[in-house]
């Protein structure tokens, strides 16, 4: 058996959905920032040492240390001991009327409301008494079986309405029959029945209920809520009357006190019946009548020690607390200094052993090194420097998606500077045009490479608008316009981007303009051409033709008569 001593500041609970938004407002608004210093995945990249999902875990243990403290202050009691206690008292069913006539208004608030609050004053005087609780209206159900514990019984009470039961109507007697049937069979004269209802009873078993619980012994009581005079039936929305309920002709129903039903069902058990009243329900005389009743003793068991367990939710609170404190949001750099200092002492096979296992981590720590030492470089202008460390990086980590991002980036602005140059002089033995182009096609082959194997939409948008610019620079414009249509889809807001595509589409155009004049000059020029060539009449072709066979005759001539002789050569050597 376990209970919370201070409940109440459960609702302390709901501070945690605040906290949490506020959370990731502000991771928002960090990464919002960055953005605008420039391209995301380069900033983050100059500041590697800065961890994000050590944010993430300093705010998950602050949330678990405040929920923690909030259980503490709540105190979980939980019983620690049982035994047998002898109690004096009576058992008490008490049926109550839940039909839509209980919310007539001529007690206040209404029937139903008014009953409610006496029965939870009743509940409170009660003293070794168990108690039960049945709702009726067309039909019976027991909402509370009988029990001494009084705040089950106050907790039940305060859920009761008149949408409990799905049958409109007032069965008395299906009431009085269920009351029968939860009363315990080992008690003999300490049983009553209080039945709390407007008397409009609709069904005629009501009084034979009362001589059932008559021959067993059992006392009913009547409580008859309402006036003799009639009220009409309000129809409730929202806390509100929006109207009253009419009958099938359209005349508003009334409804009224049945006394003398009431009065017949408490005479055929000797029990007693009671008008209610604003001022008093009628409890109070059920009340003395109970306590007339030959009690007999209740064996029932209970906790009678209770253990505060609040120290345990306290402990861990600042268990988690001192956690959170000693956490950096930096990248540690403890494992690294460990790791060299077990590589110089350990000269045992087991130390080999373990500094082979964690060589592998070494190597992901170098990588990691180099791109770090590639950002510095590059942000201090020495960009050929950063391509070779993001190169030395790369070769350590082929998965390393930075390296590539920011290896494309160094190269294109190297690339940029070789290609603005106004020198003629041959770098590298190439122009420098020549040589720009191909560090920018090498530029281009990384930034493709992250946007082929990267699904986060920042890198991927910002690959895809680095490989047209590339391409921008090389005068590729089909090729600059497909990458920048594909980082627009990623990002359709980038408004950068969107300036660069309408440029290069103006470029391509124009390409294609020039491509389409200059064909159509070379068309005209072979025309021309063809023009300026002398026309040969038919006589003049017949002349020609026969020219030349006569020149083929005289040629076969000659070849038969020098046939099987030497030729003489001037030189023998």
């Amino acid at each position: 058996m376990f209970r919370f001593e201070n409940d109440i500041f459960f609702y302390a609970f709901a501070a945690l959905p605040i906290m949490l938004a506020i959370f990731i407002w502000y991771l928002y608004t960090v990464k919002k920032r960055l953005k605008k210093l420039g391209e995301y995945e380069l900033v983050r990249s100059l500041v590697p040492d800065i961890s994000n999902s050590k944010k993430v875990t300093k705010f998950v243990l602050l949330m678990l240390a405040f929920s923690s403290l909030i259980l503490a202050i709540c105190n979980l009691q939980t019983g620690s001991k049982t035994q047998e206690v002898k109690r004096e008292g009576a058992d008490i069913i008490v049926c109550l009327d839940v039909s839509n006539s209980m919310l007539a208004q001529d007690l206040s608030p209404n029937r139903l409301e008014r009953a409610k609050f006496a029965l939870e004053k009743m509940i409170d005087k009660l003293q070794g008494d168990r108690l039960g609780i049945i709702v009726f209206a067309g039909e019976a159900y027991v909402q509370l079986p009988i029990t001494t514990d009084y705040s089950a019984a106050k907790l039940f009470l305060g859920g009761i309405n008149t949408q409990m039961v799905p049958t409109q109507g007032t069965n008395i007697g299906a009431a009085i029959r269920k009351a029968l049937e939860g009363f315990s069979k080992d008690l003999e004269k300490n049983k009553t029945i209080v039945v709390i209802t407007d008397g409009e009873n609709h069904e005629p078993e009501a009084v034979e209920a009362a001589e059932e619980a008559a021959k067993a012994g059992i006392l009913v009581n009547c409580i008859g809520v309402g006036s003799e005079t009639g009220v009409p039936i309000p129809i409730m929305n929202n806390g509100a009357v929006q109207g009253y309920r009419k009958d099938k002709d359209g005349n508003t129903v009334v409804t009224k006190l049945n006394k003398e039903v009431l009065q017949e069902i408490a005479g055929k058990t000797d029990g007693i019946f009671v008008q209610a009243t604003n001022a008093d329900i009628g409890l109070n005389a059920i009340l003395d009548k109970l306590a007339q009743l030959d009690k007999k003793q209740i064996d029932t068991k209970m906790y009678t020690d209770y253990e505060d367990q609040f120290q345990w939710f306290l402990g861990l609170a600042l268990l988690l607390f001192v956690i959170e404190f000693f956490i950096s949001e930096r990248v540690s750099q403890w494992f690294r200094k460990f790791l060299a200092n077990v590589v110089k002492s350990n000269k045992q096979v087991a130390g080999v052993l373990f500094v082979s296992l964690l060589s592998v981590n070494a190597s992901a720590q170098k990588d990691k090194e180099l791109l770090y030492e590639g950002n510095n470089k590059y942000n201090s202008g020495q960009n050929t420097r950063a391509i070779s460390s993001y190169r030395e990086a790369l070769k350590l980590n082929p998965a390393l998606k930075k390296a590539n991002f920011n290896l494309g980036d160094a190269i294109y602005k190297e690339a940029v500077a070789i290609k603005n140059s106004k020198s003629k002089a041959l770098i590298m033995g190439m122009k420098p045009d020549s040589l720009a182009n191909i560090m920018l096609d090498e530029a281009a082959a990384q930034f493709d490479v992250v946007s082929q194997t990267i699904s986060a939409k920042d890198t991927l948008h910002q690959a895809l608008h680095n490989l047209g610019n590339c391409r921008l620079k090389q005068e590729n414009w089909q090729e600059a316009v497909n990458a920048y249509k594909k980082s627009l889809k990623v990002d359709p807001k980038d408004e950068d981007t969107r300036y660069n595509l309408a440029y290069a589409l103006k470029k391509l155009k124009e390409q294609q303009k020039k491509d389409k004049d200059k064909n159509k000059d070379q068309q005209q020029q072979q025309q021309q051409q063809q023009q300026q060539q002398p026309q040969m009449s038919k006589e003049q072709a017949e002349r020609m033709l026969k020219a030349l066979q006569n020149m083929e005759q005289k040629l076969q001539g000659k070849k038969k008569k020098g046939e099987g002789q030497k030729v003489k050569t001037e030189k023998d050597w």
